[in-house]
Parts: structure tokens; sequence; C-alpha cells
């Protein structure tokens, strides 16, 4: 069989043209495409060695609370309160771990100091601290994160957060390298679980004048609230539209 037999065989129906004629329109095309590939990403982008893309990338961030509690301990002065709970989760990417402790001044029953004292009201409110134990926690963030604090405000709010995260923010934006790499940024390394732990304390300031006719505060209310923040990540390509 010569080959002009076999082009007329190959070529001898309509099915047959058309299906050679798209295979040759692939092997045209795909060259082109993947020669070009670098004008259908994101400008300045470029394939790295390793298979990501370089490039700028808008990143967004979505937190989800994946446990907590909080209650209300009426403490004497001296009394430690004993946080714990447990977290051992690993699906869910953790952000940080939050604990917020706050008190008021709400029974001091005696009169307020003279106007001669310079302490006033501000005697009077008692101070809360607050030290946690990490010693059962498998990682965290140590030079970002807090884990003491004491307050003698009153009102006061004190909020403590220990991160899974370097340098984590809560805030998404743009940024530029490979998707990749802003990924590993966010992953969590499975830290943060384990027994969570710590002591909070009171102690009572008086103020004013001592005595069965003056200030006779012996405790205060203290609310304690922890919780568990994970966060989802979202990596896209920048996009220019030239008008």
């Amino acid at each position: 069989m010569n080959m002009d037999t076999i082009v007329e065989k190959w070529f001898s129906t309509r099915d047959q043209k058309i299906t050679w004629s798209i295979s040759l329109a692939f092997f045209i095309i795909f060259p082109i495409y993947f020669a070009n590939l670098g004008s259908f990403l994101p400008d300045d982008a470029m394939i790295n060695d390793a298979g990501g893309i370089d490039g700028k990338w808008n990143v967004m961030l979505e937190e989800t609370v994946e446990d907590g509690d909080s209650e209300e301990a009426d403490m004497e002065d001296g009394e430690i309160y004993e946080l714990e709970f447990s977290y051992e989760d690993l699906a869910p990417n953790l952000a940080y771990i939050e604990i917020t402790v706050s008190h008021d001044e709400s029974n001091e029953n005696g009169p307020l100091p003279s106007s001669n004292d310079p302490c006033i009201g501000a005697c009077q409110c008692d101070t809360v601290d607050v030290e946690l134990n990490m010693d059962d926690i498998g990682g965290y963030v140590v030079e970002d994160s807090t884990t003491t604090s004491s307050s003698s405000d009153c009102p006061s709010e004190q909020v403590l957060r220990i991160y899974m995260i370097a340098n984590y923010t809560g805030e998404g934006g743009e940024m530029e390298g490979t998707k990749n790499g802003i990924l590993a940024m966010y992953d969590d390394g499975d830290q943060g679980r384990g027994d969570w732990a710590g002591d909070i304390t009171l102690t009572v300031n008086t103020g004013g004048t001592p005595g069965p006719s003056g200030n006779r505060d012996n405790g205060e209310t203290v609310t304690i609230e922890w919780k568990v923040v994970s966060v989802e990540v979202s990596v896209t390509p920048v996009v220019d539209i030239m008008s």
C-alpha cells in the first residue's frame, strides 16, 4: 500500500476529515498556549522551578469561634479561681485562643475617702491577676502571645491572646509571593491543642476609712470567658483590568 492510498483511506469520509482537522488544531494550539502561559497570569507573575506561581494575591481571612464558655465567679480576698478547659480537635486551623477577664467595683459598703485623700474612689478598686500555665499545651507563638496580666482599674477588661500563627493580625489584603507560601504562613502547625489551665487571683482594696463604719469590701464578682478561634484563608490572584 503506497502513501497516496493511505492518505486517501484516512480522508475518505466526512467524519475522518473532521477528526483530523480537530487533531491538527490541537497540535497547533497547545504549543502556542503553553509558550504564552505567562500572559494569562497576574501582572509580573512567573512560574518558578518548584511549580508554584509567584505573583500578587488577594488574601481573605474568615474567623470562626470553634469552642468557648464564660462564667461569673464570686471571689473573696486572696481567692484563686482555677481556669480549666481542653481542646484537642486537629481539623480546624487555629488562629488564637482568647481569654477575657473582667470585673468592676460593685460592693463597697462604706463612705468614699475624704476629698483630701488623693485616692478618692480609685483605691477601692480590687486587683485581679491572671496567669496561665502553658505546660500542657502543644506549642504556641511565644513572642506574640500574652499569658499574664494584672489590673486594678474599674471597670476592667483584660484580654489575653495566645497565638498559633506568627504575626497574625486577623487582616488580609494584597500580598506577593506564591499561593502555597502564603497558605503556609497561616498554618497552625497543630499548635494550641491540650489542657489549658490558669490561675485568676483577686486582691481586695478597700480604700477609705477602715473600721465598722468604713468600707467593708470582702470580695468581687469576676467574669471569665474563653474561646478558641480558627481561621479559613482564601487566596485568589490579583487581576488588573486595563481600561
